[in-house]
């Protein structure tokens, strides 16, 4: 079965053919890959997964 959520530990997003793919893993958005490394407490789709 295919990774339906973002790998992003805190985020409940579900990932799509939009996905970012990082060490094998997706994620919903770049701050999501960089691990929220830019200081970002969101991934722009309505969760505060980098907090």
């Amino acid at each position: 079965m295919a990774q339906q959520e973002c790998a992003c530990p805190k985020c409940t997003c579900s990932v799509d053919s939009k996905a970012v793919e990082k060490d094998g893993k997706l994620y919903c958005c770049e701050a999501c890959a960089n691990g929220h490394a830019d200081g970002s407490s969101d991934c722009g789709h309505g969760c505060q997964c980098g907090k």
